[in-house]
């Protein structure tokens, strides 16, 4: 796994709480850690991208969704919506010398559906995937909570948490070693279905009435089934992202 993929995670995170604007662009930075042995972490600079919200759909990052239904306004909200978002994970045999021998793991397309409640200043999500490549053909459930927390009128804070659920296809595919790639120092691996947890905390400064600056701070406590693999040595992974946003 390079680490483009926490920076797209923190890019959709991002963007899923930029909650005044319809349009949107920015520019920014991140750096985070590869569950993968011996895969350097290097800072990354987000060359740009572009978020819609719109009231029949949305795109975020590398997420997109059809509004199915909604009930009541702002502050006190339930929508349910058809989404698909990248999967951006994956690596090359060539990322690390311990992974020499090891087939390439793709990323993927997943899909399903997903439910998000805003009550006041709570927000609450639920999404659940499935793969539509046939890549690593697994499924993943996520439950989140965040906080939007207006602590002045230029300043906003948004402390989250996620609970995410993911199939033993999904990991074994990200995280197994097969038979064929066993080697001295790496053996055989068939990971299980897991649970991450993750923490973040975005902050989010107004310098003018369209553009904002933008840093977000993760940290991710990986599966059991994750860690218990001779491809990963980290429990955590953490990252930083920072942006500056443009608004129409």
């Amino acid at each position: 796994m390079r680490f483009k993929v926490t920076l797209f995670t923190l890019t959709t995170l991002l963007i899923s709480f930029n909650l005044q604007a319809k349009l949107g662009v920015g520019i920014g930075f991140a750096k985070g850690q590869s569950p993968y042995r011996d895969v350097a972490s290097n800072p990354n600079t987000i060359p740009g991208y572009l978020s819609y919200e719109g009231s029949k759909g949305y795109f975020r990052g590398i997420e997109g969704g059809i509004y199915l239904w909604s009930q009541g306004e702002r502050g006190k909200k339930l929508t349910l919506s058809l989404l698909a978002a990248g999967r951006l994970e994956g690596y090359k045999a060539s990322d690390s010398g311990y992974l020499s021998g090891m087939k390439t793991r793709q990323w993927s397309l997943d899909a399903g559906a997903g439910a998000t409640l805003q009550r006041g200043f709570n927000r609450y999500t639920a999404k659940v995937l499935t793969d539509t490549l046939g890549r690593h053909k697994g499924q993943s459930f996520d439950l989140g909570y965040a906080y939007v927390f207006p602590a002045t009128s230029k300043l906003l804070l948004i402390p989250g948490a996620n609970v995410t659920w993911q199939s033993s296809n999904l990991l074994d595919y990200y995280f197994g070693v097969t038979n064929n790639e066993a080697q001295a120092g790496r053996n055989a691996y068939k990971a299980k279905d897991g649970v991450q947890l993750r923490a973040s905390l975005l902050t989010s400064y107004k310098v003018s009435p369209n553009t904002s600056f933008t840093l977000l701070v993760t940290t991710r406590k990986l599966a059991k089934s994750v860690t218990a693999s001779p491809l990963v040595d980290r429990n955590y992974l953490s990252g930083v992202f920072g942006a500056l946003n443009y608004s129409f």
